[in-house]
């Protein structure tokens, strides 16, 4: 998408996750201005419009940061517009990195938060006792598993059952209380989706699908299995490492450049050719 051929389209806007501070349906006004420190320039990036507040601005092109991103993004390429002042953009302008940093910051601190609240939720809402269970689930036990996503999260498992697939499942006696699938690609596994019932959560259940799934990998021959999990879900990244899976960087796509500072996705990747 050429900057050309996005200005029209661009001059009003409603972003939803676009990389900045929005309150719910603004509309964001691009102009053709100057960027400066602190405003928020409207770049084409991949097939959509991003958003990012500017850092700063080099002989290089212009040091471009998401308000809620672990890290920045440099830009040389063609820039839609500028987004019309706010009140907000004012005052980040004293010091946009320092307003950056902070609210990565914060946003992590409120995760830290959350993940404690999960882990001290009211004991009515949990069970008593639980002794879990897994195994790897049939394909004629798909639809159980549909159903309970469905149950679980309110949406639908966006995949079918496929001959590449294997799905490891959580049980608590005979209730199905939570799901792994993973996609066998080559001599790889990519653990794509995992959900653990919220009743459930916080009691071992995913680390147990998840070093069951890569036992699985073991027997299979495989040499990796790999996964994306936000930044932001400290569970889920607590229990991958506990399984024995380490940072390989950050989830990116070529033809979206700055699509990895809205989605902050780590990859962990276990070895499973060391546990043979």
């Amino acid at each position: 998408m050429s900057a050309a051929a996005t200005a029209e389209t661009a001059r009003r806007v409603r972003p939803g996750v676009c990389g900045i501070f929005t309150r719910a349906n603004e509309e964001l006004v691009v102009e053709p201005r100057d960027p400066r420190p602190g405003s928020v320039v409207c770049v084409a990036s991949g097939t959509r419009l991003a958003f990012r507040r500017v850092l700063a601005i080099t002989d290089a092109g212009m040091r471009l940061r998401a308000d809620v991103a672990p890290f920045e993004d440099r830009w040389d390429g063609p820039i839609v517009g500028c987004v019309r002042p706010r009140t907000l953009d004012r005052l980040v302008a004293i010091d946009a990195e320092l307003f950056t940093r902070a609210s990565w910051r914060a946003a992590i601190t409120f995760a830290h938060a959350a993940a404690a609240r999960r882990r001290v939720a009211p004991a009515p809402t949990r069970p008593r006792a639980t002794s879990f269970t897994t195994r790897e689930l049939t394909v004629d036990e798909w639809p159980r598993v549909r159903a309970f996503w469905r149950a679980s999260c309110g949406d639908e498992l966006p995949v079918e059952a496929q001959t590449n697939q294997k799905a490891i499942g959580l049980f608590d006696g005979e209730a199905l209380v939570g799901a792994n699938i993973h996609l066998v690609l080559g001599a790889t596994s990519y653990s794509a989706y995992t959900l653990v019932d919220r009743r459930y959560r916080g009691l071992g259940g995913g680390l147990a699908m998840i070093e069951r799934a890569t036992s699985l990998a073991v027997r299979m021959g495989l040499e990796s299995v790999y996964v994306h999990v936000n930044a932001r879900n400290l569970p889920s990244l607590r229990a991958y490492r506990r399984a024995g899976f380490v940072k390989k960087g950050w989830w990116s796509d070529a033809s979206d450049p700055l699509a990895s500072a809205e989605r902050q996705w780590l990859v962990l990747e276990t070895d499973l050719t060391r546990r043979r």
